[in-house]
């Protein structure tokens, strides 16, 4: 839940949300948070009406740096902290071979 993040945490949750508003006019698409990561890590977007900016990715960036992690949501806990060695194993699943 966004009021057990860090503030941090809480600023990169918030910026994913604005940015998943921005795109898809949902505060929390299904799968932001992997779409959002491909395009931080290796400049893919998919999809969307707009494809994030280079301020807001490298925005992200820094903020998952300095955070050491990545935020998902969670049907149960909503926006959750997810450590970096954590997020990179679930999202090398989600990722298309």
């Amino acid at each position: 839940m966004i009021d057990d993040l860090t503030p941090t945490q809480r600023e990169l949750a918030t910026l994913m949300s604005e940015i998943s508003e921005q795109m898809w006019r949902a505060g929390w698409m299904m799968g932001v948070e992997h779409e959002l990561w491909a395009a931080v890590t290796s400049g893919a977007g998919r999809g969307g009406r707009l494809i994030p900016t280079q301020a807001q990715l490298d925005q992200l960036a820094r903020l998952s740096k300095d955070i050491g992690g990545w935020i998902l949501f969670d049907a149960e806990r909503e926006e959750t902290f997810v450590p970096i060695e954590e997020w990179v194993a679930r999202h090398a699943k989600w990722a298309p071979a």
